[in-house]
């Protein structure tokens, strides 16, 4: 038996899925929440298998709650159920290491293949959202052929506000050296601030907020 959270605040589309899934033997609801930190509440109370999460909603956003499901370390997986497709939202979602998205426009099959998969520990995207993760994963590939593994540690830790001298005890080197490499990323790049470093990093998905 797959146990199972809803989280959605759309009342018309909570209806709708609670019907589809109570068709499914091997699927029990075991609690539905109209907002992120309900959703947070409920999953800390019943330890689902798996929480259907929209991304837009109220008092925590569907990404809020990932993070901080995983800073938990919930054991109950994420299947994003969503309208919402920004390529931003979506990256910063797989980074955060979802098990799957689909569209809520899917087919009634879509989403239940979604879970199955899910809990049988496949990770499961929709056609477009697989197109556009494909997209998002290769560009940071790209990204990370740029950058050496140590400038990646420094671009990570600048990205986490560390300052040189900061930095330069979390890796064991000298301030120098970090300034040195710092100054070679900026080169790559074209760019002349840690400003414009943290915010390419975010956009190309090297780190989080």
């Amino acid at each position: 038996m797959i146990k199972l959270v809803i989280a959605d605040d759309h009342p018309v589309f909570v209806i709708g899925i609670k019907m589809l899934l109570s068709k499914q033997k091997n699927i029990k609801i075991v609690g539905v929440a109209n907002d992120g930190e309900e959703a947070i509440k409920l999953v800390k109370k019943h330890t689902p298998d798996i929480i259907l999460l929209d991304i837009i909603m109220p008092k925590k956003s569907g990404i809020e709650v990932v993070k901080e499901l995983r800073q938990i370390q919930s054991t109950t997986k994420v299947l994003m159920l969503s309208s919402d497709q920004n390529q931003e939202h979506i990256e910063a979602l797989v980074n955060l290491g979802i098990n799957g998205f689909v569209s809520k426009y899917s087919q009634e099959h879509i989403i239940i293949n979604a879970i199955d998969s899910i809990q049988n520990n496949v990770n499961y995207y929709g056609t477009d959202i697989s197109k556009l993760i494909e997209r998002i994963i290769t560009a940071k590939e790209a990204t990370d052929q740029i950058f050496t593994p140590r400038e990646l540690d420094i671009i990570r830790l600048s990205g986490s506000g560390l300052q040189y001298k900061e930095i330069a005890k979390e890796l064991g080197i000298s301030p120098r050296t970090v300034d040195t490499i710092k100054n070679n990323i900026f080169h790559k790049l074209g760019i002349s601030s840690t400003v414009e470093l943290v915010l390419y990093a975010l956009r190309k998905g090297i780190i989080t907020l």
